[in-house]
């Protein structure tokens, strides 16, 4: 997720991981550069460029930041936004991925902007409105899409031993938390997900947290699956490129021979085009989604991203943000997301299969061998 964590003279999001949209900027943590240099330099096995299969192209949509309230409320100071999100907007969102067949990954925060658990309690949220926004998910979302958390927070990084929030964000904090550390912050990420009635079958990553340690990050990844649930694939969002860059493969980042286990880098080719926030004014922020749209698919349908990525057999997987979609209190991003959906299953109907990110990295570990 981007985000200004810091002040005015912070690196953009789009400059630093090669994500979506422009405007706010991404933390300037002191390391950041140096992670995604480093990133670049580090040989991983990025063997294809994407699952082989027959039939129809696998095609997902990630949306991260899921939350009960508006995560932006706490992450940026001052930004204007209704707290807490209408389950009339979550059915919304539930409806428009019946309408469309949308499949993908959602992101759950276990613990969101620090406000408590969301298998307990979370401040100035009504226990009534925690409770209905997670029988939503339960029972509209995780049917079709794979839900992750996305570590514990997205905010503070929380100590396992004082139950206190540190003074440090999760991305900083794993680049310096041993193996063992990391195992168990996720493995309760996990369990709290796992108390609201929810298996999560991988992670998401905010920020770049993990780039710099991404094998360490792997195999701690697969360690808490295999501890929690005996999984032997496993999988994680991390990497991510704008429609205008070069796509990234999926990738295998650990195998565990002993287990049988294996852990797929699942990354997002196609940036949020829905993340209109920055743009002054309702016809302006119109104009940003229709643009974003014609470059992911044109249309005629000849040209675009989407095109792009399944002609060259890089993983077809957008993002977007549940900010972005909720556009504060507006559902200008949701609106935007079924325009695109719809032109997405006009132009190549039976030639793509809506699957959630889970699929796709076990399509690309069967490709692997």
């Amino acid at each position: 997720m981007k985000n200004d964590r810091s002040n005015p003279g912070s690196i953009s999001r789009r400059k630093i991981i090669k994500y979506a949209g422009s405007g706010l900027l991404a933390g300037a943590f002191g390391s950041t550069l140096d992670k995604i240099l480093a990133s670049s330099e580090t040989s991983t096995e990025k063997h294809s460029v994407g699952a082989v299969h027959s039939g129809p192209t696998p095609v997902s949509l990630i949306i991260d930041d899921g939350s009960p309230v508006d995560p932006l409320f706490y992450e940026i100071p001052g930004y204007e936004t209704p707290y807490l999100v209408p389950h009339e907007f979550t059915r919304r969102v539930a409806d428009t991925f019946d309408r469309f067949g949308l499949h993908g990954k959602f992101t759950l925060i276990p613990m969101p902007s620090c406000l408590g658990r969301i298998d307990q309690s979370l401040k100035r949220v009504p226990q009534e409105h925690l409770a209905e926004f997670l029988k939503l998910i339960r029972e509209r979302f995780a049917t079709c899409f794979d839900i992750t958390p996305e570590f514990l927070t997205h905010l503070n990084a929380y100590n396992l031993k004082t139950g206190k929030y540190m003074h440090i964000y999760e991305d900083i904090w794993i680049s310096q938390a041993s193996p063992d550390e990391i195992v168990e912050y996720f493995s309760l990420a996990f369990q709290i997900l796992k108390n609201v009635g929810i298996e999560a079958n991988g992670i998401t990553c905010p920020w770049v947290s993990g780039i710099d340690v991404e094998k360490k990050f792997a195999k701690a990844l697969g360690d808490s699956q295999w501890n929690m649930f005996n999984r032997k694939l496993t999988w994680y969002f991390l990497h991510a490129a704008e429609d205008t860059e070069n796509p990234v493969p999926m990738s295998v980042e650990y195998k565990n021979e002993e287990r049988g286990q294996i852990v797929v880098s699942v990354p997002s080719n196609a940036g949020d085009i829905f993340w209109s926030m920055d743009e002054p004014g309702h016809e302006n922020r119109i104009k940003m989604i229709k643009d974003g749209i014609e470059r992911l698919v044109s249309s005629d349908g000849k040209k675009g991203r989407i095109r792009q990525l399944i002609e060259t057999g890089y993983p077809v997987v957008i993002v977007t943000h549940w900010q972005s979609l909720y556009t504060q209190g507006t559902g200008l991003g949701l609106e935007g997301l079924a325009t695109l959906a719809e032109r997405i299953n006009k132009i190549f109907g039976s030639d793509i299969e809506w699957v959630p990110c889970s699929e796709m990295a076990r399509r690309f570990a069967v490709s692997q061998g």
